[in-house]
């Protein structure tokens, strides 16, 4: 009896994975990225830059992001779109195709378009660190993770909290 349960342990333990053996990069869905992305927006007491943005985007982008509140991503990608016809530049606007190509899991085009609203962007805020989430995941989901601490220095650089007051 003793020997049958060292045989089965030995065989169980052949049959099982190391603890360090690589599992898949990307266990979350498109929608945690997300979650995770714009939850990072947002720091106490940070300083912020921000251009006024025209009317007629903030309108655009109100209505796309009811519409992908509604599960409408079409139509939110059409708003958005409509927007950069307004301003071809607007970091924004960028961003929130970016975010919704995340969705789609049209993981090249998230990257491209966080990229482009870098570049565009005040590289500073929540916006910036928005880029450099949807960047890591994006990559991520296509095997090409972004270093650590690349990643952690972009998001530090995008932080501006100011001095303490006395």
């Amino acid at each position: 009896m003793k020997k049958a349960c060292t045989l089965a342990l030995l065989v169980l333990c052949a049959c099982s994975t190391r603890e360090d053996t690589a599992v898949n990069a990307v266990s979350m869905t498109p929608e945690d990225m997300l979650v995770k992305i714009r939850a990072n927006a947002e720091v106490q007491n940070e300083v912020m830059f921000q251009a006024m943005p025209d009317d007629a985007i903030l309108d655009l982008r109100d209505q796309a992001r009811q519409a992908q509140a509604d599960g409408d991503v079409e139509t939110a990608q059409g708003m958005l779109e409509k927007a950069l016809a307004v301003d071809g530049k607007d970091p924004e606007t960028m961003q929130m195709l970016a975010e919704l190509a995340i969705l789609q899991k049209s993981w090249a085009s998230a990257e491209r378009m966080a990229l482009q609203s870098f570049a565009s962007g005040p590289k500073l805020g929540g916006l910036c660190r928005r880029n450099w989430l949807t960047v890591h995941y994006a990559k991520l989901a296509q095997g090409q993770p972004m270093a650590d601490h690349q990643l952690a220095k972009n998001l530090t650089e995008c932080t501006i909290v100011p001095p303490a007051r006395m």
